[in-house]
């Protein structure tokens, strides 16, 4: 059956026939461990970070290629043209460089030694916490939830850190002209730099003042870069806990995509 096209200011996705594709459960094996699947990132291979540490897919066969076993598993991936970055626990943002990733489909090969710390590419040796929940970026510069804020780092040459401590911070968004956004359960913030001020925000949006309707819990975002009206501005797409709300950044117009 053909997935039904979403048009219009607002659609129904419990009563109007869509039907999102299933997924086969959330434990997978790694290095023959059982392990809890987390989040994932593609590009030439399809990174998945898991409770037991990392599994590196080959896109083609897709088969498990090579894998990184961690003690305390990784919340978090996200990779640049040159490196892959996950997210641990209690010990900060590591990197694996793509070129030491090799392996094969039929018998996985364990990276573990490939494995470095972040401090390696920064003169920054600290982030607001070791706990990283979200990794996300632009080329190379990253940007970091952690339990207790968000840093924005900057790896080599010229690396620079920027930061705030927040309680309750959830995703970040890094677009390549800069622009940086963040949010909590309530409220979306938008910057247009990240090296200054962080008080004095460039934009946001909160939950039950404005666009979105109060009661409901932002959970995720994607941004899509001068695709609004104005063909300058960006499109916001956020996933709350009662549906999609797309925002035109130009104009502030905005339609929602109900689950119920």
């Amino acid at each position: 059956m053909a997935i039904p096209t979403i048009s219009g200011g607002v659609f129904n996705f419990t009563t109007d026939g869509y039907s999102a594709p299933s997924f086969s459960g959330s434990t997978y094996i790694l290095g023959g461990v059982l392990a809890v699947f987390y989040q994932v990132w593609t590009d030439d291979y399809v990174y998945a970070a898991t409770s037991k540490g990392l599994k590196i897919y080959d896109i083609t066969s897709e088969g498990e290629y090579a894998y990184v076993t961690y003690s305390g598993g990784f919340n978090t991936v996200w990779a640049n043209d040159d490196k892959v970055f996950v997210g641990t626990t209690d010990d900060g943002v590591k990197y694996l460089n793509k070129t030491c990733i090799s392996g094969s489909v039929g018998s996985p090969y364990e990276l573990v030694t490939c494995l470095a710390d972040l401090s390696d590419l920064t003169y920054y040796h600290e982030l607001t916490s070791d706990d990283v929940r979200y990794i996300h970026g632009n080329d190379n510069v990253l940007c970091m939830i952690t339990t207790s804020g968000v840093d924005v780092v900057k790896i080599d040459p010229q690396s620079y850190r920027s930061y705030t401590t927040i309680s309750g911070a959830k995703k970040c968004f890094m677009t390549s002209s800069g622009r940086f956004y963040y949010m909590t359960l309530d409220t979306l913030y938008v910057m247009y730099t990240c090296l200054y001020d962080w008080t004095d925000v460039d934009n946001e949006y909160t939950v039950g003042s404005g666009i979105f309707e109060s009661g409901i819990e932002l959970n995720d975002m994607f941004i899509t870069e001068q695709t609004s009206s104005d063909n300058i501005s960006n499109t916001i797409f956020t996933a709350t806990t009662s549906g999609a709300y797309v925002i035109d950044e130009g104009n502030d117009v905005y339609v929602v995509y109900y689950i119920e």
